[in-house]
């Protein structure tokens, strides 16, 4: 009887060892592949986030100058027009989300934050306007738009990182077949 069990506990050991050994091996493990879907919808994302940047930087230095409220809004209207083209690719990148390696699952949900303060952000500024055109020069409206400028800035370096990141990680993914090494393991690995 006793050597049955022992036989039984053997046999189970056995099995979950071999349950961990198949668990741990490399093609369980293995990331899923970047997708060049998601890929490019960053590059495109890219675009759109640094032309808001780069608007927003103008209009934070209208706040320094005595420029029509009227030209803010146009520049408001041209920061809102890039921020609804991220939206639309923000959308696209969600919907491809489970197709993505894990840093690109990373980046999307990284990327759909930013966009979502980025956006409320905007409307904060546009409604503070709409209700003081002639207090674009009082402390309240500058801070408004500085703080647009300061996360459209944010988001157009991020998602520039993640672009530069996936670059980065192909070309070392090329030279390691063409050098022949190993595949690198994540850390922890």
């Amino acid at each position: 009887m006793k050597l049955r069990t022992v036989l039984r506990t053997a046999g189970g050991f056995a099995a979950s060892f071999g349950l961990l050994l198949l668990l741990s091996s490399p093609v369980i493990h293995a990331q899923t592949a970047d997708s060049e879907e998601i890929s490019k919808l960053l590059t495109d994302a890219e675009d759109h986030a640094t032309l808001a940047a780069h608007d927003a930087e103008i209009l934070d230095s209208y706040t320094r100058s005595s420029i029509s409220w009227k030209t803010h809004s146009v520049k408001l209207a041209e920061i809102a027009g890039n921020v609804n083209e991220l939206g639309k690719i923000n959308k696209q990148l969600d919907d491809l989300k489970s197709q993505g390696s894990p840093w690109q699952q990373k980046a999307i949900g990284h990327i759909d934050f930013l966009l979502r303060d980025l956006a409320a952000q905007l409307t904060a500024t546009i409604d503070h306007l709409k209700n003081n055109q002639s207090k674009v020069q009082m402390q309240p409206y500058r801070d408004y738009a500085h703080a647009s400028y300061e996360r459209a800035s944010e988001t157009a370096r991020v998602i520039s990182d993640y672009v530069e990141y996936d670059k980065v990680s192909a070309r070392a993914e090329d030279l390691e077949m063409k050098l022949e090494l190993p595949e690198s393991q994540p850390a922890g690995n």
